[in-house]
């Protein structure tokens, strides 16, 4: 009797999990129709550096909606992609067609216990997959394929200056591709990305 009132307990507990998954991907579905996201004509979305742009993603593992995403940056760049809402979704980030490297292996939070909807406190939380990533100067094509754990989502990505301070203190090290020192990653700032990271 035991086991059959804890199984009850179990499948009402599972069928809540799977009504809220469902309810936050209906959400965020109607919050793509509403916000009208949808890729130019040539299928690329353009990006202002210094700023976070929200990026939508559906239930199993594709492109992100409005990838690539496009910028221009005069000097070396660093790409910068994390997760947020609900904990454990993963990116893999590429220039053209270059693979950049994937954001961070977190564990997954299937009740969605933790949402944060702010990009700067999610980056600052280690439960939450992100990852910095560095291009040189020039014209960039920014692909992101979403690997969701259940359902669709929001994750943000953001275009920065890469500079010589953002090297030092360790900085070297927080970078994919990566860095064989702090030497290298100042190098690659200084040449505009021309010396490739030699890590």
């Amino acid at each position: 009797m035991a086991y059959l009132t804890w199984r009850a307990v179990r499948m009402e507990e599972e069928r809540i999990m799977r009504t809220s998954v469902f309810l936050k991907s209906l959400v965020l579905t109607c919050a793509v129709v509403i916000a009208g996201v949808t890729a130019t004509t040539a299928g690329a979305t353009p990006v202002a550096l210094g700023t976070w742009e929200p990026f939508f993603f559906e239930s199993t593992a594709s492109t992100a909606l409005g990838s690539p995403f496009t910028f221009t940056s005069s000097g070396a760049a660093v790409v910068t992609v994390t997760d947020a809402y609900c904990r454990g979704d993963r990116f893999t980030v590429s220039d053209g067609t270059t693979t950049l490297g994937t954001t961070t292996l977190v564990a997954v939070d299937l009740a969605c216990n933790t949402v944060v909807s702010d990009p700067d406190v999610a980056l600052a939380d280690p439960g939450y997959s992100s990852g910095r990533f560095v291009v040189g100067d020039g014209a960039h094509s920014v692909g992101i394929f979403a690997s969701p754990f259940n359902g669709g989502g929001t994750a943000f990505l953001r275009i920065d200056v890469l500079s010589a301070g953002m090297c030092k203190k360790g900085g070297w090290m927080t970078f994919q591709p990566a860095f064989k020192n702090q030497g290298d990653c100042v190098s690659f700032v200084a040449t505009g990305g021309r010396n490739e990271p030699a890590g």
